[in-house]
């Protein structure tokens, strides 16, 4: 957990000391992009080699769109309230 957080310090220095090179800055998202698609794409080869997930996607299908509906709703619901409370004049 320690070589995470130091990884990703180091990450947020370079950024800030990098953030004045609009061309570092554009092609550092794209490669963000990208290897946020290889890690979806290794994610789900991951799922798909796995005998046990496979035998009961149906449940776990069902299961994963409540609570998918339930995070929404209620990310709504709590844009909403504190749209009310610290927005609204």
């Amino acid at each position: 957990m320690l070589a995470v957080a130091i990884i990703m310090g180091a990450g947020m220095l370079l950024g800030f000391l990098l953030k004045a090179k609009k061309k570092t800055v554009v092609v550092n998202e794209r490669l963000i992009g990208y290897a946020i698609y290889l890690l979806l794409f290794l994610l789900g080869v991951s799922i798909g080699s796995n005998q046990e997930i496979m035998n009961a996607l149906s449940t776990l299908g069902l299961v994963a769109l409540v609570v998918a509906v339930a995070a929404v709703l209620g990310s709504i619901v709590v844009g909403w309230i504190t749209y009310s409370l610290f927005f609204k004049k």
